[in-house]
């Protein structure tokens, strides 16, 4: 009871809460937006004060302006002299107030001297550099400010008469082209902040008494909320509870009364009741025909119907009996046929046995044949790889020899290219040779001019042309040799380059006899492997003869006792009492 009771508040809680949080978002809403539009009017009511202020300055300077034009108008209409005019003018600036007294003008020329002022102290005096408490140059934005078309306003801070310390000020100054004057006036803010101090009171004021009237409403229509709620909600708590004993089982306890409601809750109920009735006869019908099964009997009829989604289990259970008996049925004549086979059975089992028996001696022979194959065949393969070891090293030999020739080849080359330029220079020394002798022959033609004073030159020129000629019969003989040298070299060459190419056959054919053992060498061995495989196969074939033969002799022993076995199962099918 207590369990319900708390999920019951649960409910209850939850719906408070939802509807709760949904009252106070609306009301929080509304509160906003009438909160929002509050602070804009007073805001503007706030804006609209500062700018009557403003407004109230500026059109009392334009005001003082005016009396002041229409003054210099009698001038100039000749009605009063200049100097009274202008008299009239300080007069009117010094002496006009306005705001109950409060408001004075003063006037200020272009060049900073102020022209007419209420403190004598100030009137007459050079300012145009002067700052105020904040080191502003006021003036200079007076007079800046006032040069604007309709004039300017101009913020400032001040000395406050009767109170001491810095106070902000505004003024609107406009300009008085006659005489250069920029007349001024202005407020104090702190003035205007005293004067809309009372609205920011009252708008406060109103904001507090917007919140206290939402909270109230928010607490009077959530203890009616959850008083209603509670009202709603309080028939769910046996209902929970008769449902909570069905749902473990219970459906012997009678159900709760059907409350008189007229709304969902009356049909909760009565939907509860009937549930409950429904349940205690669809478990009573099933009961009854569990223990007929229980008991062997498979032939109840089911004759109770069950309604809605219950009618699944009618036919269920009727497909159940047809499929007990169908299978009971199948059952006993599958033990009769097997106690009938299992002797057939363990006949064919003893003639299995006894050729297995005959097979496995014969694949002993057979395998004792194969390993013996297999050993001879792991000997020529032995014997390839060795050949095939020796071609190898010949081979290695060959390609040695081939590169030995090469070498050979190219220092022959070199010895070719040398003699050639040996040639070359025995040729440039039978030159030299020539004219060496020519030179002689001009030298003793030239000491036998000379008469006595030439002969030791004579006897020198004959030496020079007898070495010549020797020089030319040396490199006759040289190049004579160096001819002989280059064409033994160029025969030696041919010779070379013809053993070169047979080392390359011999190589050629050497790498072909190499693979030719290699592939047989692979061949040998691919037999060695696949005769191993048949070995192998063959001691598979014998062990499963072996194993055949021993299943054979378990499955005659095994027919035994599913004989036994199917007379047994025969007898408990019997208990059973099915439809035929």
């Amino acid at each position: 009871m207590k369990t319900q009771k708390s999920k019951r508040l649960q409910v209850t809680g939850k719906l408070v809460v939802f509807v709760s949080v949904m009252v106070m978002l609306i009301i929080s809403a509304l509160t906003t937006i009438f909160y929002i539009s509050l602070d804009r009017v007073y805001q503007n009511w706030i804006d609209s004060s500062y700018e009557s202020y403003d407004l109230n300055i500026k059109t009392a300077t334009e005001s003082l302006v005016s009396v002041l034009q229409v003054n210099y108008d009698r001038y100039k209409s000749g009605e009063i002299t200049e100097k009274e005019a202008l008299d009239n003018a300080e007069a009117i600036v010094r002496n006009t107030r306005y705001d109950n007294g409060n408001g004075y003008f003063w006037a200020d020329t272009s060049t900073g001297l102020c022209a007419v002022h209420m403190n004598p102290e100030y009137e007459g005096k050079e300012r145009y550099d002067e700052k105020d408490l904040k080191g502003e140059y006021y003036i200079r934005e007076f007079i800046k400010n006032g040069s604007q078309p309709g004039g300017g306003f101009t913020n400032f801070y001040f000395t406050k008469p009767g109170q001491e310390g810095t106070f902000a000020k505004r003024a609107y100054t406009i300009k008085f082209e006659p005489y250069d004057w920029y007349i001024s006036t202005g407020n104090y803010i702190d003035d205007i902040d005293s004067a809309v101090a009372g609205y920011h009171r009252e708008k406060i004021l109103n904001i507090v008494l917007l919140a206290v009237v939402a909270l109230v409403i928010c607490f009077t229509g959530l203890i009616i909320l959850v008083r209603f709620l509670h009202k709603i909600t309080a028939p769910l708590s046996p209902i929970s509870e008769r449902l909570k004993l069905l749902s473990d089982g219970d459906v012997h306890t009678p159900p709760v009364a059907v409350v008189k409601t007229g709304d969902e809750m009356e049909v909760l109920s009565q939907a509860t009741d009937e549930l409950i009735g429904q349940m205690k006869e669809v478990v009573g019908d099933i009961t009854l025909h569990l223990k007929n099964m229980a008991a062997g009997d498979m032939t109840l009829p089911v004759t109770r119907e069950y309604a809605g989604d219950f009618s699944t289990i009618h036919d269920s259970l009727i497909l159940i009996y047809e499929q007990l008996n169908r299978t009971l049925g199948l059952i006993s004549e599958s033990a009769q046929q097997v106690n009938s086979g299992s002797s057939q059975v363990a006949d064919a089992a003893s003639a299995l046995a006894a050729g297995a028996t005959e097979q496995a001696g014969t694949i002993d022979q057979l395998s004792s044949a194969i390993t013996e194959i297999t050993e001879k065949a792991e000997q020529s393969s032995a014997h390839i790889g060795q050949a095939a070891g020796y071609a190898e090293q010949t081979l290695a030999r060959v390609e040695e020899s081939n590169k030995k020739m090469k070498q050979m080849l190219l220092a022959m080359d070199e010895i070719k290219n040398t003699s050639d330029e040996i040639a070359k220079i025995t040729k440039d020394v039978d030159a030299i040779a020539s004219q060496t002798n020519l030179l002689a022959l001009n030298a003793a033609v030239e000491a036998a001019r000379a008469g006595e004073a030439g002969q030791g030159f004579a006897v020198v020129a004959d030496e020079v042309r007898s070495l010549a000629a020797k020089s030319a019969e040396a490199a006759k003989r040289t190049a004579l040799l160096v001819e002989n040298a280059a064409r033994a070299v160029t025969e030696g060459m041919g010779t070379a380059k013809e053993n070169a190419q047979i080392l390359a056959e011999v190589m050629e054919q050497a790498n072909h006899a190499k693979g030719l053992m290699e592939s047989v060498e692979q061949s040998a061995r691919e037999q060695a492997v696949a005769m191993v495989s048949v070995s192998n196969g063959i001691n598979e074939i014998s062990y499963v003869v072996q194993s055949n033969a021993a299943t054979a002799e378990e499955s005659s022993a095994s027919s035994e006792e599913l004989s036994a076995q199917a007379a047994l199962l025969q007898k408990e099918v019997d208990k059973f009492k099915i439809i035929q």
